[in-house]
């Protein structure tokens, strides 16, 4: 802040100051039993009235989204682009990117407005729900393999499941367990349709299959050439080669 001058007393004589232990601002109404997701304050004050003339948290990364703007913004991106990664990378705009972070996709998730899938090279990918619908009818879904038909069979009969407590579950080996789970996420059998937050920067997804999150989404009936109403959803972030290989 290029704060000069006291508004109250046109004093120059301008100093900072730190609110600290008992001060502090908390993400969490239950947070005070510990120091976690909490943030010190920072003041800007006149020395010379005493007057507090800004004062601001100085981490807040930690504090949960207020409004809904942030993930409305976010979600007509996505309408307009069709997709979006997890991660930074080279090849399509990414959260990191764009400035967004996990909270802002996880509440589209919950809305049922994206789709999330490992269809793009395997990697954390974000689908509108327009882009899930053409992309469904124009990628061929390879057959499930046994250990995929396993945990999809598993997942089947719940609303949602944990990852981690599902493997637990039926005793599989984590490194086949995980292929197998890659694979489901890879040739859209299942998605993401909630988070949990485990730190203020990052969340862990809850999962359920396909046919249970299309369970009272709208805009899902298309008819005509879906590969080519795919095209011109992403072809703004897309090259024409690279979207040959994403819908292989």
């Amino acid at each position: 802040m290029n704060i000069e001058k006291c508004p109250y007393c046109q004093s120059t004589n301008i100093g900072i100051g730190y609110q600290l232990g008992g001060g502090q601002v908390f993400a969490d109404i239950f947070a005070y039993h510990s120091s976690a997701d909490c943030a010190n304050v920072e003041h800007i004050l006149c020395k010379d009235c005493g007057s507090i003339i800004h004062s601001r948290v100085v981490k807040t990364d930690m504090f949960h989204q207020y409004s809904t703007a942030r993930q409305e913004e976010l979600r007509e991106y996505i309408e307009r682009n069709g997709i979006i990664l997890c991660n930074e990378n080279n090849e399509l705009p990414s959260l990191v990117k764009l400035g967004y972070n996990m909270e802002n996709i996880i509440s589209l998730i919950e809305q049922k407005q994206v789709f999330y899938c490992k269809a793009y090279k395997k990697r954390s990918t974000y689908l509108s729900v327009k882009a899930y619908q053409l992309l469904s009818r124009c990628k061929p879904q390879k057959p499930l393999i046994e250990q995929a038909k396993l945990i999809y069979k598993a997942m089947s009969k719940t609303d949602v499941a944990d990852k981690d407590e599902l493997r637990v579950a039926m005793g599989m080996d984590k490194k086949e367990f995980d292929k197998a789970f890659d694979f489901l996420l890879e040739n859209l059998y299942i998605t993401a349709i909630a988070g949990r937050r485990l730190n203020p920067n990052w969340y862990s997804y809850l999962y359920c299959t396909a046919e249970r999150w299309k369970q009272g989404v709208e805009g899902l009936h298309f008819q005509g050439d879906s590969k080519a109403a795919l095209w011109k959803v992403v072809k703004n972030n897309m090259s024409e080669d690279k979207f040959i290989k994403f819908i292989k």
